[in-house]
């Protein structure tokens, strides 16, 4: 098959298997916390950017700020974000995520790179190099994505 269309859905749906088969994993560390996808999602964006102030997020996501303000209410009170004032402008309130919260995310990225390191290694070294390869140009083609032609800063603990 060398439509590109065609590959594309081909990948596509070779990617939807593989999410519903690490989907089954009965382990996964987000069956075990009390977070809504919401609140997940913005303490993905705190885990990458360090931190933010709420009318940043509200327009990440596309809330309105008393809708964001509930949801880090929320996170607050479960020990999962904390608020700190802004060193520049006092009047503005940067949120971040506290260590359990980085905790909390980090197990959840865990839990997907141990189910992708679990299938990989029953690929022999010939399949590694061809999937290897393929993540780089994967890699490659989302910095041409960045406005600044490179991907955001690794994750902690991780290298690019």
């Amino acid at each position: 098959m060398t439509d590109p269309e065609g590959l594309i859905r081909k990948i596509a749906d070779t990617q939807r298997q593989l999410r519903h088969w690490f989907a089954e994993d009965r382990d996964h560390p987000l069956l075990d916390v009390n977070l809504t996808m919401s609140q997940l999602k913005i303490m993905m964006v705190l885990y990458r950017r360090g931190r933010a102030s709420g009318q940043e997020l509200a327009r990440r996501f596309g809330v309105g700020l008393a809708t964001l303000t509930g949801i880090m209410d929320r996170l607050v009170a479960q020990g999962m974000v904390i608020r700190r004032q802004d060193t520049r402008d006092r009047r503005v309130r940067r949120l971040e995520l506290t260590p359990e919260g980085h905790a909390v995310v980090d197990r959840v990225f865990a839990a997907g790179e141990d189910n992708l390191v679990r299938v990989l290694r029953r690929l022999d070294p010939a399949d590694l190099s061809v999937v290897a390869e393929a993540f780089e140009l994967l890699v490659d083609a989302a910095r041409q994505e960045e406005p600044d032609g490179k991907l955001s800063a690794p994750l902690p603990g991780r290298r690019e």
